[in-house]
């Protein structure tokens, strides 16, 4: 032990005199570390068996997400009508549409969109949402902030809206994932801003996203690999559902595996 060092710990002892020894530092240090981890955990199994599925009145609940799509108002909130001139001015425009009637008096859609008006009267039209002042330019920012119900940044994983309904709904069907992402790819633009919020954060993998980057490549990504016969796949099944069961007593939790 060097000179420094000896002095630098006679002094902390000095300073802290129900510590004697190292080891006492480090076995009080320990605890209260272990004291500080151990605080959340009966809350969160409290929440965990206090947690029930819902009963589902709907058979599926499907996002159709835009990113940079089409204005409100030129959609389903049409505003007054102003017809294209030359010279006209932008501050003058409202919408460019002319509004039509939908199923529901009073309820109005923008032309272009009468299948969704004539149907109307069975579905459900919020006009109330307001975005967090998150700033014009980041969209993953207001992003974020719709799909999780979270304002960035956040110090820990915020679940995906399809993560919640996974947790709460639960699959409609074992033999396929609560909850199927298709179209977002992480290859493009602000990829890793994205991949952010797209998954189940804190509730666990479980209820994470079975992504689906290209829709015409859905029935591939659900077959097994080139070359893995029915039999093997089978077998390997056999084998992960064998782990699932081995871990199941403790709260690791373990990717689903779906095949057709």
């Amino acid at each position: 032990m060097n000179l420094h060092r000896f002095f630098a710990e006679r002094a902390f002892r000095k300073s802290q005199p129900q510590l004697d020894t190292r080891r006492d530092f480090l076995k009080k240090a320990s605890t209260a570390t272990l004291a500080a981890l151990a605080a959340g955990a009966p809350r969160s199994w409290a929440a965990d068996a206090a947690m029930k599925q819902i009963a589902p009145t709907a058979d599926r609940v499907i996002v159709l997400w835009m990113a940079g799509g089409m204005a409100h108002t030129e959609t389903f909130d049409p505003k007054r009508y102003t017809p294209y001139s030359d010279g006209l001015n932008s501050n003058e425009v409202l919408s460019t549409f002319p509004s039509i009637p939908t199923a529901v008096d009073g309820v109005r859609f923008s032309e272009g969109l009468e299948n969704l008006a004539s149907v109307m009267d069975r579905g459900t039209l919020i006009r109330g949402m307001q975005a967090s002042d998150l700033g014009f330019i980041l969209h993953s920012r207001h992003q974020f902030n719709w799909h999780t119900g979270y304002v960035p940044p956040q110090t820990v994983a915020a679940p995906h809206i399809g993560a919640w309904l996974a947790r709460t709904r639960g699959a409609a069907d074992p033999a396929m994932p609560a909850f199927i992402n298709i179209g977002q790819r992480f290859n493009l633009g602000e990829g890793e801003e994205l991949k952010a919020f797209t998954s189940a954060g804190f509730l666990g993998s479980e209820y994470g996203p079975f992504n689906v980057a290209f829709p015409e490549d859905a029935a591939a990504a659900v077959r097994p690999p080139e070359g893995m016969s029915p039999g093997r796949f089978t077998n390997r099944e056999k084998l992960y559902r064998q782990l699932l069961a081995a871990v199941s007593y403790t709260h690791l939790t373990l990717p689903t595996i779906y095949s057709v």
